[in-house]
């Protein structure tokens, strides 16, 4: 059907780009032809898909567009034995096989190798698994990667290790950045980090998926199909203006410790109120090592007497040295917050 093809080069000539969604509209055919006609043009070399995810989108052939393409679209995927490895030596494989990672702007690549050392390095110690799958992709305008591994689970791991109530409970202690199963080794402050530094972190792991982005300023769970071992997936802007440093001194001191942690409340357990004594005991388990805890409210409609007083008045007489502070807290919640500290 050539009116087709006519009328999508028509359509990019007029609108610089198009997507498949579009194609099928304007052209009132099946996203599956729409496709087929757009895989076509490709092969003709008449238009450039430019990436590879749904968010895909196709130009007009040129051969500097797609000398540029074939030089910023990179994937490095390969899956790894996991014995004797070591995550510097694995990212510099990644680097040789991706060159333009070398040409990106220093704070882009002080973050992504990092995150992605520290996130392989879990897995490699961590997980127990056999095999461990990593994928890395740059494109003009964004690198990603996933650290994926078939072993016990970020979560069940430390629930088990902590004799935690579930896995909901393990994956708040794992957010506030100084818990770790193997203190000889670690000091718990690596998924802290990469996910303050990412635009997207992702865990996937049993039913539970955590979700981090931090481009809307939201964090939340989600009920997943069961994914055996954990899946990391991190996402930065390759014109990113964070610098990894900057992380690390907003949350440490003068000595460079890492004092300073942020606890989303609403993770701590799943659709459950938060009244009880024993729920507040839980959530401050191991908050008295840092010198600044932030409380985040968000989401939290009330909070109980017993649940507050044991926060506010209870676990503060107990470490005076510990300043707390709340944000993004309703009325009702700053109601039982004021009223505890005014005891």
């Amino acid at each position: 059907m050539r009116n087709v093809k006519d009328l999508i080069l028509k359509q990019i000539k007029s609108r610089g780009n198009v997507n498949s969604d579009t194609i099928a509209k304007i052209c009132n055919v099946s996203r599956q032809a729409a496709h087929q006609h757009l895989r076509e043009l490709v092969n003709l070399q008449q238009i450039l898909r430019v990436g590879k995810t749904r968010g895909a989108y196709y130009v007009l052939f040129s051969k500097e567009k797609a000398r540029r393409l074939k030089e910023q679209d990179k994937i490095y995927k390969t899956r790894l034995r996991n014995k004797s490895l070591q995550e510097d030596y694995i990212y510099n494989r990644v680097v040789h096989s991706i060159p333009s990672l070398k040409r990106l702007q220093k704070n882009t690549q002080d973050i992504i190798r990092y995150a992605f050392t520290e996130m392989l390095n879990n897995a490699i110690e961590h997980s127990g698994s056999k095999y461990i799958d990593i994928l890395l992709t740059l494109s003009s305008n964004a690198a990603a990667f996933n650290v994926i591994d078939r072993g016990i689970g970020i979560f069940k791991h430390v629930q088990k290790k902590f004799r935690l109530i579930d896995e909901y409970e393990a994956l708040t202690e794992i957010l506030k950045g100084k818990k770790t199963t193997m203190p000889s080794k670690h000091t718990g402050e690596g998924i802290f980090f990469t996910s303050k530094a990412a635009d997207v972190f992702k865990i996937e792991s049993a039913k539970i998926g955590l979700i981090i982005n931090n481009k809307t300023d939201d964090i939340y769970t989600e009920e997943i199909k069961h994914c055996r071992g954990t899946k990391i997936f991190f996402q930065i802007n390759t014109k990113t203006r964070k610098d990894i440093s900057a992380f690390f001194f907003q949350y440490t001191d003068s000595d460079y410790k890492f004092d300073k942690t942020k606890v989303t409340v609403k993770l701590y357990h799943k659709n459950v109120e938060y009244t009880s004594r024993s729920q507040a005991r839980r959530l401050v388990v191991g908050l008295d090592k840092f010198k600044v805890v932030i409380l985040d409210f968000s989401q939290v409609k009330a909070i109980g007497q017993g649940f507050a007083d044991e926060i506010f008045r209870v676990f503060q007489l107990d470490n005076p040295g510990v300043v707390i502070e709340s944000i993004n807290y309703c009325k009702a919640v700053e109601f039982m917050i004021k009223r505890v500290k005014n005891q």
